[in-house]
């Protein structure tokens, strides 16, 4: 367990109502981080993105090729 792990439980054991509401709170900061994730901001070079073409054309289906395509696009404006 790291140390931000035992905070956090220490923190449960002495403050019931962060106990209560901090599984709901993170989850609900986990999933508004992915839903506003976007890959295009990290494709800043030509070697990032032909090494992330290159993934989604090895294990990506046509949707996803498409999508990255578009990443690709969207990271050079």
């Amino acid at each position: 367990m790291d140390d931000v792990e035992k905070y956090i439980e220490k923190r449960k054991l002495q403050d019931k109502d962060f106990a209560e509401n901090f599984d709901k709170g993170y989850e609900e900061f986990k999933i508004n981080e992915l839903k506003n994730f976007d890959i295009s901001e990290y494709l800043n070079n030509k070697e990032i993105r032909d090494e992330y073409l290159a993934q989604v054309l090895n294990d990506g289906d046509k949707d996803e090729i498409l999508e990255a395509l578009e990443n690709i696009e969207k990271s050079k404006t």
